[in-house]
Parts: C-alpha cells; structure tokens; sequence
C-alpha cells in the first residue's frame, strides 16, 4: 500500500505541545494535507477565515468549510496543487493571497513541508501574516488571481524579464510599464522582443498563454512587492 495511503486522518497526530503553543499565537496557523482534511487550525486563522471556532475548520476538507475565503472551487484547487507539489518537492513556498471578498487585506502564506513521525511529508504547516504595505497601484488595476507565488517558479526568464512580464499581463502598455520600472520603452520594446523569440511565439495572447502554462501569470517579482 503506498504511503499516500496509509496517511489517514487517524493516523496522524498533531503533538500537544505544538497545539497548544500555536494556540497562544496571534498570528494564523494551520496544517493541513493535499486532498483530505484539515489537521490543525488555531484561532487567529479561524478568525482570519471569518470564523467564531476552529471546530468549523480542524477535520473539515476545504470544501465542507463554512467561510467566505473557502467558496472559490478554482482557489480551492490551486491550493490543493501548491500542496501538492511541496509534499512531491518538500521546498517551502511563499504565496501572496488575495482575496478582497473574503479578507479585508492580503496576506503571506508561508508554507513549509509536515512529516509524521516516519520522516514521510504528508502535509504542509501554514504560517500566514497579514501584508499591510503593498505596491505598486494596489497591483495594477486588481486583475491578478488570488493566490500568488512569490518564488520564481523556474529559471526560464530573468528577474528583470518577469518584471515587464508582471505588467504586461496586468494589460499595461509598454509606455506604462516602462514608467512604472524607471526604464526606457525602447528597453521594455527590445527586452519583449527577445522574451518572444525565447518563447517562441510572435503574438501577445501567445505570449499570455506560454507564461500562464509556466504558471508566470502568478509570479510577483520582488521589485513590486514591500515584505
């Protein structure tokens, strides 16, 4: 039986000592696996959640959560695959969540991975904080997802390449980003020349579409984000 699978619910024992630590935490925590419930919550992430009792969380699955930031099944999903990829990799993650229906401000989610006493990684721990200082123009006419990646998902292009590739896909102009980025156009014109031809394609919808499958269009390069 593969270890997946072994991994029940009932298996899994969160220590006291841990429990009752992140308990007395302000900021939110939670610990949860992939595909199947909720293992851990403490309240500041219940509260976070619009909630009144972890009770509503802990041994829920995501869907079955009665808050607001849980009704997006597209959201749902794309935390279900980040989970996933840091239980296969065991690298820690750092995303950008906004959900303006649901949270009054964005927050950072830290993720990092969770293993049973067998050293397996069957989760992930969440660490979150609130992100109270953010730019640029409240990122750019709000057309981003809600869940954002702050480490690079592959080396394909340069930081400085995916800094235009930010605002390009937010719809900005190349005068706009060019402004926004203190460099000339001719600069953003030549450097989406080349990111073209390394991508292969001649079109800007094709362009869109070549990053969104190297998940780019959830990337925020450092530049544009005050931690």
């Amino acid at each position: 039986m593969p270890d997946s699978e072994k991994n029940t619910r009932q298996d899994i024992i969160i220590p006291k000592m841990l429990t009752r630590s992140l308990d007395l935490l302000p900021d939110p925590y939670c610990i949860r696996t992939p595909d199947g419930p909720v293992l851990y919550s403490n309240l500041a992430f219940a509260k976070l959640a619009g909630l009144r009792s972890t009770r509503e969380i802990i041994d829920r699955y995501d869907y079955e959560i009665p808050s607001c930031l849980f009704e997006n099944g597209d959201t749902l999903e794309e935390w279900r695959v980040q989970d996933r990829n840091l239980v296969a990799t065991r690298k820690p993650q750092v995303m950008l969540e906004l959900h303006p229906q649901a949270v009054d401000m964005p927050y950072i989610c830290r993720k990092v991975p969770f293993y049973d006493e067998e050293n397996r990684c069957i989760g992930a721990f969440h660490s979150l904080k609130y992100l109270e200082v953010f730019t640029p123009n409240d990122f750019v006419k709000g057309k981003l997802p809600g869940s954002l990646l702050l480490n690079k998902p592959d080396d394909f292009f340069t930081e400085k390449e995916c800094e235009i590739i930010f605002f390009r896909l937010q719809g900005m102009s190349c005068k706009d980003t060019a402004s926004a980025l203190s460099i000339s156009v001719r600069t953003v014109e030549n450097r989406l020349a080349a990111m073209y031809a390394k991508a292969g394609v001649s079109h800007q919808d094709d362009f869109k579409l070549f990053c969104e499958k190297i998940n780019l269009h959830r990337y925020v390069p450092k530049r544009i984000i005050v931690l």
